[in-house]
């Protein structure tokens, strides 16, 4: 099915559009980043092919100096089986291990430090997020959910 308008499918419609929302709404709550300095960043994998990341944020402040990588999926966990999440889940982690080959490689010239993270759209049910943390975690890959994020800056 495409969407109204698109030649393209309205889930890759719809992901887009999570995707910009996401990153304006994480620069709009960080004051003085330009959506552009943050936003789908293009680096060279070790493969030598082109990778984009969705939010590249370097906090160059002595003495944090830490790389944020947000990967963004707009997955909805709730309508695939265990073994099908534990599929996509390792086809994301290798999708971030490719920006972490490159990356790692910056630690102790540019920065201190590398944060990754796949943000997904909606908290799924308790169970489904321990066994996607129990996964993802090990690997030093933290998962986040949009719904459970304050992403304005006057936010405590």
């Amino acid at each position: 099915m495409t969407a109204e308008g698109s030649h393209e499918p309205s889930v890759l419609v719809a992901g887009k559009r999570f995707h910009r929302d996401v990153q304006a709404a994480y620069v709009a709550g960080l004051v003085g980043v330009e959506l552009s300095d943050a936003a789908e960043r293009t680096f060279v994998r070790v493969s030598g092919k082109r990778g984009r990341a969705d939010i590249l944020l370097i906090v160059a402040n002595e003495p944090d100096r830490m790389q944020f990588v947000v990967e963004i999926k707009s997955t909805i966990w709730e309508r695939r089986t265990a073994a099908r999440q534990r599929a996509l889940l390792l086809r994301h982690l290798r999708q971030m291990q490719d920006y972490l080959d490159v990356f790692v490689d910056d630690i102790g010239r540019t920065v201190d430090s590398v944060v990754p993270a796949l943000l997904y759209p909606q908290r799924p049910s308790d169970e489904t997020v321990e066994q996607l943390e129990a996964i993802a975690l090990p690997k030093g890959i933290m998962v986040l959910f949009y719904d459970d994020m304050d992403w304005r800056a006057d936010a405590p």
